[in-house]
């Protein structure tokens, strides 16, 4: 049988819904992948176990309250939330989350943030004298609110403190946080596995920048053209005169 591999995954209101799931749904196919020898199990943990609205709308249902959660955590997953202001959005640090997480986290065996919750991370003090990545919108804040903190606004994810901390970009890229922690936990085939089943185009290493060279490029009006610049990316030591 199955090592179980608990997962909690924090929930509150309006976090970002995808930034829930998506982790969710890599682990799940991790297990499927593996026959259910990866033993992920994934609970949400919120203020009040039951229902919790997300940003987008979508209620998801939290499993158990955070005072239930207790020591057995292997895996604690922070997600954020954002305010809309004039000057654009400001992360959201709930005092209750942030005590919970500062409660939990020396429980864990590592503890990781998605998007905006690398916040949440630093007000409680986990990401002191450490270098650490959120989505790109917000890194001046957590710059400014937490100048212990060497912030990085490109890397898609950072892994720091041996591996036990881990701080990653914004919305899509909580598929590629949840990967790499599978890639640790499963190796690296069946992280790949896992990025097939989610027909994503590749899988990204932390490293890549959050501003994607393709979308750095205004779009062209032909996907014909579309598709012949990305063929030159992908054949850069290849013939690429005119005639050719």
């Amino acid at each position: 049988m199955p090592t179980a591999h608990h997962v909690v995954i924090a929930v509150f209101p309006d976090v970002d819904l995808l930034d829930v799931t998506g982790p969710a749904e890599v682990f799940a196919l991790a297990n499927r992948e593996t026959g259910g020898r990866a033993g992920y199990r994934v609970r949400l943990a919120g203020p009040d176990a039951g229902a919790v609205r997300t940003s987008a709308g979508v209620r998801l249902f939290a499993d158990v309250s955070f005072a239930e959660v207790g020591e057995q955590v292997d895996t604690l997953l922070v997600p954020g939330a954002v305010d809309m202001t004039d000057d654009g959005p400001v992360a959201r640090t709930d005092p209750a989350v942030v005590a919970w997480v500062r409660e939990t986290a020396p429980h864990a065996r590592r503890v990781a943030s998605v998007c905006v919750g690398a916040h949440l991370l630093a007000a409680a003090g986990l990401l002191g004298g450490k270098t650490a990545t959120t989505h790109w919108s917000t890194s001046a804040q957590l710059a400014a609110d937490h100048p212990d903190v060497t912030v990085d606004p490109d890397p898609i994810f950072v892994r720091s403190d041996c591996g036990r901390l881990w701080t990653g970009a914004g919305i899509s890229a909580c598929l590629d946080l949840a990967l790499a922690l599978v890639a640790e936990d499963l190796g690296e085939q069946t992280a790949l596995a896992v990025a097939r089943q989610l027909v994503m185009y590749l899988k990204r290493q932390g490293g890549q920048s959050q501003f994607s060279v393709p979308l750095s490029r205004p779009a062209a009006e032909r996907r014909d053209i579309d598709e012949l610049r990305l063929w030159i990316s992908d054949h850069l030591d290849g013939d690429l005169s005119a005639p050719a």
